[in-house]
């Protein structure tokens, strides 16, 4: 059983339980109390299961789930699946409050398993794509051109937002040879390459005109975005302070947090979960958790 503090007066008063009578039935559940008043002709002990599984503030005001001591120990009998059940009822910020127990490092790792749009919402909400594509290493943008998602059509389109120099300089990385060629005149020669010739090119281009060149892309399809691997995406994290790396999460909804907080040891979790809304707990007790219900005396 369960060891909650429960508010006597409560079922004194609510329920017509004289003191002495609840002295007599300590060590008993709750449900078994109520059969015995309603065999004596209590009748609103007779009510108490109706009342219980069709008003959850019954049973919050029964179990006195206000009180967050007692809403903890009753998560403490859930197991981890369970406690994500209930954290999927909780805000935003109170899943970060979660998270803080993390390190830095440790945070930004578990921000890895969140979904690629996720993740791309944090980060560009914390800077734009020029500044990330300044901050992140050259490799991650080799990895961004080699993406499926890439065609020739795009990267010619895309080339317009290079400027004349970048091409010129990349022209010659291609050929070995001096390029004086004006930007279209560059770009006409690109088109008439293989698909493999020409994303080699794109390779050749310096960071800088590499740059130029994904914001060209991203400006035509926003979400090529989401085609940089999770390791470049919160590359830029990496300089920040802990506190900065949980500000910018509260962009994200509690479907997007879920998996980061699912690393948290059992004890955390409820500890987390216990900032549920009493009422909303309520429910997904009787109606979910019948079994941990039992254990607060109350046996369906």
């Amino acid at each position: 059983m369960i060891g909650l503090e429960l508010d006597l007066r409560y079922l004194s008063s609510h329920y017509l339980i004289g003191t002495n009578a609840l002295k007599q039935y300590q060590g008993k559940g709750i449900v078994e109390i109520m059969e015995i008043e309603a065999a004596k002709g209590n009748p609103r002990a007779a009510e108490f299961m109706l009342k219980i599984t069709s008003n959850p503030e019954e049973l919050t005001k029964l179990l006195q789930l206000i009180n967050p001591q007692n809403r903890y120990l009753i998560l403490m009998n859930m197991n981890e699946n369970d406690l994500m059940e209930v954290m999927s009822f909780l805000q935003p910020q109170e899943l970060l409050l979660g998270l803080s127990i993390f390190t830095g490092d440790a945070i930004i790792e578990l921000m890895k398993k969140l979904e690629p749009e996720s993740l791309a919402t944090v980060v560009l909400e914390k800077m734009d794509a020029e500044k990330f594509l300044a901050i992140i290493p050259e490799k991650f943008l080799d990895e961004f051109l080699d993406s499926s998602k890439i065609n020739r059509g795009m990267f010619l389109e895309a080339l317009h937002n290079v400027d004349e120099f970048q091409l010129q300089k990349m022209m010659e990385s291609v050929t070995g040879q001096p390029c004086y060629d004006e930007k279209d005149s560059i770009i006409n020669n690109l088109s008439s390459l293989s698909d493999d010739r020409l994303l080699g090119a794109m390779h050749q281009f310096e960071p800088k005109g590499k740059q130029q060149l994904i914001i060209g892309l991203l400006n035509n399809k926003p979400e090529l975005f989401e085609e940089f691997s999770p390791e470049a995406m919160t590359y830029p994290f990496k300089a920040m302070d802990k506190s900065d790396v949980l500000k910018s999460l509260m962009v994200l909804e509690t479907k997007d947090l879920l998996p980061m907080v699912e690393d948290l040891p059992r004890e955390f979790m409820a500890l987390v979960a216990t900032q549920i809304n009493p009422d909303i707990f309520s429910k997904l007790l009787v109606g979910n958790f019948s079994d941990i219900l039992a254990k607060c005396g109350i046996d369906f």
